[in-house]
């Protein structure tokens, strides 16, 4: 295994901690002041509200005040801070992938395997979970299949995005952001009390930046964000046990269109993946490809040129409505959730294909609409539970052109491949997850959910335009599908001492099934996943230090593996297919700490080690995959951070903020050509400076976030990368009244 060695940046934070912690001991015995250390944090992962130190499971807890330090205001730089989590970007959504478990189906007909969910509401469009990275109280990102309490396509685990609720202060902010890249940030807040019940909240926040790429031979607009957002919340809070919170949110997602990059960038190799007249060293893929660092400006390089007509800028948004009552009747705690989402797509992508420019125009719209109704205990007795029933239905209208603009010999022509998909998605579940105290310091959890699943398609065309007077295609398809599921959890947890928690479980997760886009193409089932794990979490130093750890192994079963591939060398005949054709096993460890140094520091620690590889995979009768690493699984992953608080005379105060993660080498595939390529290891830094005023007014932060300006591959699609930011770096300032 690949040994990480220490940046110099990490080996400063490690000298940090460990001066730290020998003063902190020192301390404690010689100072008399009364220190209550850590923050404890109340978090909803389990559907009640509990401390995250209590709670036996895997999960990290990232507070608002750490998303500020940080300066994190994007889902990818999310990932620099937790274990064993990757968050990429392919063709402007996200992917995330944690301990190895991932999905490369990003169509309308795909599904998540990370279920993400903002103040509780499942959030089902990739498009759609980027863009509300603001004014949240924390966000909690669970680790391993959630399928009881979260049920279908949590296989991965769930991110869950707290936002900030009204509260009986008249109070604001108004904040910029000003950085290279002509990037400009502004957002603002206003809370406001409406008598004695109802108070009221409103966000606004505005993105804009730039594209981070190099044009090379392009004239046309690339990948840059345009994006305005705002979330409304109205809290009526009737007496102690009753409220309702009311949210709408609106999201408009704009800027140049996808754009990536080619792999000659990063490697090099043999062109594969060609029609006889592409022009040398280009085509969908590279044989043998060998890691070429070429430096952070070439990497970035938009080395081919895209279509010159495809000026047409992003222009999606994204509308929530949601609703929460709670009460309490009889002792027992009533939720009711209902949660609306219509988002509307139109944007164009760029890439190539065969070594040809290449467009993908996407117009089209959904509708998600889900209600829970829980029901959960209150108090502290023996026994604790929570049930529930849940509903989902979403709606989701393609109209999709996959163009190809091939020069040859004999002329021009362009390869289209039309769609016009119409998808329906129909969840039902009932669920129950229960803790007994078999005694005062041990407790066993017994957790059950029953899922029941629809599918239904339909698309006249399906990649190939119709014959007139037909109005549909040869691979026209129609198609509609049900699964069910019964997902559970048996786990048990033990106070070791008072502030000590030894935890094991046993659970299952599950991904609804599908069908392929294609006539006679076949459907695929659900996969499935069993997690074993065994974890400790404390509080130590008189609660200075918080650590836990884990150990997991998965036994991932059906799983659903997604890939473009061509029946002949004519781009007319590729089509991108899902089929349950791999199980894998996936191990590893993860460790997380922080201590509290002294009065005015905090040093915090990540680790993971992970073994993700395929048990039986063959991507083909000549290829087989067996045995070999997961994509997108590095085998070790560390971060460090460190923040320092220094009080001034005159009542202000500054404080800085050093944050770096290293990561050994991971994989993006070709399974279709059995072509690998590899990511080497790597690590990204980040720091900040900032001052608050001493009636705590107004602050003002300098950042700069990659300080290594580190460019890594995120995905790959035929022919390209989309690779993660360059450096970033500018001036933040908020005034708060």
């Amino acid at each position: 295994m690949h040994k990480p060695q220490l940046t110099s940046i990490a080996s400063a934070l490690l000298a940090i901690g460990a001066i730290s912690t020998f003063n902190l001991a020192a301390a404690a015995e010689a100072d008399d002041k009364k220190d209550t250390g850590l923050t404890e944090v109340i978090i909803t992962a389990q559907k009640i509200a509990q401390p995250a130190s209590k709670t036996p499971l895997a999960l990290s807890v990232v507070s608002g005040e750490d998303l500020k330090n940080a300066g994190t205001v994007d889902p990818r730089a999310l990932a620099a801070t937790l274990p064993n989590v990757e968050i990429a970007q392919e063709s402007g959504m996200l992917q995330v992938s944690i301990r190895g478990v991932t999905s490369l189906d990003m169509t309308e007909k795909g599904d998540p395997s990370a279920a993400f969910h903002i103040d509780g509401a499942y959030v089902p469009r990739y498009e759609a979970q980027a863009v509300a990275f603001y004014d949240l109280d924390r966000i909690e990102v669970l680790r391993g299949p959630q399928g009881t309490l979260y049920g279908r396509n949590a296989t991965a685990g769930a991110i869950n995005l707290i936002t900030n609720k009204p509260t009986r202060k008249l109070e604001g902010k108004v904040g910029f952001e000003l950085g290279n890249y002509n990037t400009r940030r502004y957002d603002g807040v206003l809370n406001i009390p409406l008598g004695d019940v109802w108070a009221f909240r409103a966000a606004l926040n505005a993105n804009k930046h730039d594209t981070y790429l190099n044009p090379g031979p392009n004239k046309i607009p690339l990948e840059s964000q345009d994006d305005q957002s705002a979330r409304l919340h109205l809290l009526g809070k009737f007496n102690a046990d009753t409220s309702l919170l009311l949210t709408a949110e609106h999201n408009k997602i704009g800027g140049g269109g996808v754009s990536p990059v080619p792999l000659t960038n990063f490697f090099n190799g043999t062109p594969t993946g060609t029609l006889p007249f592409t022009a040398p060293g280009r085509g969908n893929d590279l044989l043998n490809p060998v890691y070429v660092d070429r430096g952070a400006d070439a990497q970035r390089t938009a080395g081919w040129e895209f279509k010159a007509d495809n000026t047409k800028p992003r222009d999606n948004f994204a509308n929530s409505l949601r609703a929460e009552f709670k009460t309490v009747l009889a002792g027992t705690e009533l939720t009711y959730q209902a949660a609306q989402m219509r988002m509307h797509t139109n944007q164009t992508n760029n890439g190539v294909y065969f070594g040809f420019p290449f467009t993908n125009s996407n117009n089209g719209d959904s509708k998600a609409l889900s209600h829970e109704f829980r029901l959960n205990s209150t108090g502290n007795g023996a026994l604790r539970w929570v049930a529930g029933f849940y509903h989902f239905d979403e709606s989701v209208f393609r109209d999709a052109q996959y163009n190809t603009y091939v020069t040859a010999p004999f002329g021009q022509l362009v390869v289209n491949l039309p769609f016009l998909a119409s998808i329906n998605n129909k969840s039902k579940a009932v669920f129950g997850q229960a803790t007994y105290s078999l005694r005062e310091d041990t407790r066993l959890t017994m957790g059950l959910r029953y899922t029941k699943d629809r599918k239904s398609g339909y698309d006249p065309l399906s990649g190939e335009a119709a014959t007139p007077p037909a109005t549909t295609s040869s691979k026209a398809y129609s198609e509609d599908v049900s699964f069910n599921n019964t997902s559970w959890k048996v786990g048990i947890d033990h106070d070791l001492m008072r502030n000590v928690m030894l935890y094991a479980s046993v659970s299952t997760g599950y991904k609804s099934g599908g069908f392929n886009a294609e006539r006679d193409t076949g459907i695929y089932q659900p996969e499935t996943l069993k997690s074993f794990e065994t974890g400790v979490k404390g509080r130590f130093l008189e609660n200075h230090l918080q650590v836990s750890a884990n150990v997991f192994y998965y036994d991932y079963k059906n799983q659903q593996m997604t890939i473009t591939t061509c029946r002949t060398n004519d781009p007319a005949t590729c089509h991108s297919f899902t089929s349950n054709a791999a199980n894998s096993v996936v191990k590893g460890a993860e460790l997380e700490g922080k201590l509290k140094v002294g009065d005015n520091g905090e040093l915090r620690a990540t680790a993971a080690s992970t073994d993700a590889h395929y048990k039986d995979y063959h991507p083909s009768s000549t290829i087989d995959y067996s045995g070999k690493k997961l994509d997108r699984a590095p085998s070790t992953t560390i971060a460090l951070g460190y923040t320092h608080h220094f009080p001034l005379s005159n009542g202000g105060e500054v404080t800085a903020n050093l944050n770096t993660r290293h990561s050994t080498s991971y994989y993006l595939s070709d399974p279709t050509q059995d072509i690998r390529y590899r990511q080497p290891s790597f690590h990204k830094s980040d720091a900040s400076i900032g001052y608050e005023s001493p009636d705590a007014k107004w602050n003002v932060q300098l950042f700069v976030k990659n300080i290594e300006n580190e460019i890594t591959l995120q995905s790959r699609v035929p022919g390209s990368f989309f690779i993660s930011d360059p450096r970033t770096y500018g001036v933040r300032a908020a005034y708060n009244f």
